[in-house]
């Protein structure tokens, strides 16, 4: 962050201080180019803004794309496994398909809320450590019944490390910061360079603004893919859950 910050700073400087030398002779104050250099850093603010947002929508909107994309495949994974221990013995399929009955409500009700802030739950890793437990001990000692099962959970534990690498891929903080500088000055420009009062102009100039925070607001509404109003919702575990039911 302090790198950002400084390395913005820096920009600052140079631009500001290149300005002030190169406007000391009498050939560049008599050249009267005060419009086109206002121009030019309105063009250059309004550009910086429509960059960060737009490259942080494109981003937010594939992350999302890829969250529920992950999501889907560890519930089918899910339902694959449950379906694969009804062919264990009759103890350990049931104490496999409550492990993996209770691993799908913990998802749902503890993780995928806590990865809002990049984590996930030690008590997911937990039952799913028990089930894999469980079908490798019955795999000791009846392979055969017990090796599609072990083969679907050893799929599990990807995908799981799949869908939890998910939330490293939200844009950093930095990017919205300086969004919405850029935004404000996109909205504050016309008023410093040259106030007005014109009906016109603040017609205009409030149509912009509004443009502006519309943006600023549905990027920061669509940046984490787990926060509401635009969260993706763990839906496609719901359904796994469904089909246990199903599957008897």
């Amino acid at each position: 962050m302090i790198t950002w910050i400084l390395g913005a700073l820096l920009g600052a400087g140079i631009a500001a201080g290149a300005l002030v030398l190169l406007s000391r002779s009498e050939s560049a104050k008599a050249s009267g180019f005060d419009g086109q250099l206002l121009s030019f850093c309105g063009g250059a603010v309004l550009s910086s803004f429509v960059l960060l947002t737009s490259f942080q929508i494109v981003g937010a909107w594939e992350l999302q794309s890829t969250v529920r994309q992950h999501a889907s495949d560890e519930a089918r994974v899910l339902t694959k496994t449950y379906a694969a221990a009804g062919r264990l013995p009759a103890p350990d399929r049931e104490a496999v398909r409550t492990g993996l009955r209770d691993y799908t409500r913990t998802v749902i009700d503890k993780e995928w809320p806590a990865m809002a802030d990049k984590h996930d739950t030690p008590l997911a890793w937990r039952q799913l450590d028990l089930v894999a437990a469980r079908v490798a001990a019955v795999s000791a000692t009846a392979h055969d019944t017990a090796v599609d099962t072990e083969a679907a959970v050893a799929d599990l534990y990807v995908k799981r490390h799949v869908r939890l690498a998910d939330p490293a891929a939200i844009t950093p903080i930095v990017l919205p910061v300086a969004m919405i500088v850029a935004g404000v000055f996109t909205i504050v420009f016309p008023a410093l360079v040259g106030p007005t009062t014109d009906r016109r102009h603040v017609v205009a100039l409030a149509f912009v603004g509004a443009i502006v925070a519309f943006g600023i607001l549905f990027v920061l509404q669509l940046r984490n893919p787990y926060t509401d109003p635009l969260a993706v919702h763990p839906s496609a575990f719901r359904t796994a859950l469904t089909r246990y039911t199903q599957l008897g």
